[in-house]
């Protein structure tokens, strides 16, 4: 849990949040949306060779490798029960952010809202983690619900609306949900017109937006859109804190994605190169940011930009870098670039053992191109692979 420069933007909210858990005095609270990939820290610590760092639990980790950062996590996690609602909705964050959801979901277990504000930020946060596991989904869909219509406070009534449009809409292909979601989102009064009560409103907005695209109405996204805009253009010029700052650029972030999105419905290939070079401009070391430049580029037909942008992902490693490398080897081989595919689809599988559609391709591939198969695939696995171990996590925002 050190800062770094080189950190995706959503990882850069762990050290303020780290902070706050080490600040007893004062009360904080995350407005942070993206959450962890479950598993992720184990991929990167495999990837990087670092396999000494994994630890299923934070006690876990050997004394000698703790941080005063990761000793604090520990001591938190020990006395979790003993913490008010507003330190266990930054440790239950904070843990999920460190792909320590495990340990997350078995400390706050299964929790209801009740009518009291502050319990029912701490239901919301923790509804958010088995939001994106099946067996738990339709029960985080339901305290979703239950806050939208119950919730004393209404950003967080409408913050739940949001996500439940997200949730509904995405893992359980129910757009029908999505929009009691966005009818109720649309019928609560009251909001403050603050800084958060702009983010939250933007949020909403911007989910709406998407969930016009789902549900085949392209042509009704953008209003929606442009209201999600309108609301988050001023969050950075008005940020006051360095937390703020970073909320109002991941926010930023999911913007732009959704504006590449609906630029690459409208086939607008120059506004599509544009987004795209905010977006690497805005988030330049985050495998899944670098994921949809190549989508969009691809989707406009510049394969060989969207190449470049699917190989630079794959050189960030994990499951997503593995997807990266795939597709590079997809472009490559439609441009007919025989030996690009051969490395791509190679890295592929340096990444992820499991892959079957690059160990089809380069089996495939005739001797002619100077290569033997058999030889290029115990290369290019057996260095990390052995060492580094494959993992079918998947991101699925």
């Amino acid at each position: 849990m050190t800062d770094s420069p080189y950190a995706a933007l959503w990882l850069r909210a762990i050290i303020p949040v780290a902070d706050w858990l080490a600040d007893t005095k004062t009360r904080h609270r995350s407005w942070f949306s993206i959450i962890g990939v479950p598993g992720l820290r184990r991929q990167v610590l495999l990837h990087a060779g670092l396999r000494h760092y994994h630890c299923s639990r934070p006690g876990d980790l050997p004394i000698a490798y703790r941080s005063p950062r990761w000793q604090n996590l520990i001591d938190l996690t020990d006395s979790y029960h003993d913490l008010d609602y507003s330190a266990r909705c930054l440790l239950v964050f904070h843990l999920d952010q460190l792909s320590l959801t495990g340990t997350a979901l078995d400390l706050a277990g299964v929790v209801e809202p009740t009518g009291d504000p502050d319990h029912d930020r701490y239901a919301y946060e923790v509804a958010r983690i088995p939001s994106r596991q099946p067996d738990r989904m339709r029960h985080a869909l339901g305290v979703f619900q239950r806050l939208a219509l119950s919730a004393a406070d209404p950003l967080l009534a409408l913050a739940a609306c949001f996500q439940g449009i997200g949730h509904a809409m995405r893992d359980l292909g129910d757009n029908a949900l999505a929009r009691e979601f966005e009818r109720r989102g649309k019928a609560i009064q009251h909001l403050p017109d603050d800084w958060y009560g702009c983010l939250v409103r933007s949020r909403f907005h911007r989910a709406v937006a998407l969930l016009r695209s789902v549900e085949g109405r392209p042509e009704l996204m953008p209003q929606e859109l442009a209201h999600a805009v309108g609301l988050s253009r001023g969050l950075s010029a008005e940020a006051t804190t360095h937390a703020q700052r970073l909320v109002a650029a991941e926010n930023d972030r999911y913007m732009l994605e959704l504006q590449i999105r609906a630029a690459c419905a409208d086939k607008a290939a120059e506004e599509v190169r544009q987004l795209s070079s905010r977006l690497a401009e805005l988030d330049p070391n985050c495998v899944e940011a670098r994921l949809v430049i190549g989508d969009a580029l691809a989707e406009i037909g510049d394969l060989r930009k969207a190449a470049e942008a699917y190989a630079s992902a794959g050189e960030l490693g994990t499951s997503a870098g593995a997807i990266g490398w795939f597709r590079a080897g997809q472009c490559y081989q439609i441009l007919g670039d025989v030996p690009s595919a051969i490395h791509a689809m190679g890295r592929c599988l340096e990444l992820d053992a499991t892959a079957i559609e690059p160990r089809a391709y380069l089996a495939e591939i005739p001797s002619t191109h100077g290569l033997t198969v058999s030889h290029a695939i115990t290369e290019m696995t057996a260095c990390r692979l052995v060492n580094a171990g494959s993992s079918d996590e998947r991101r699925t925002e």
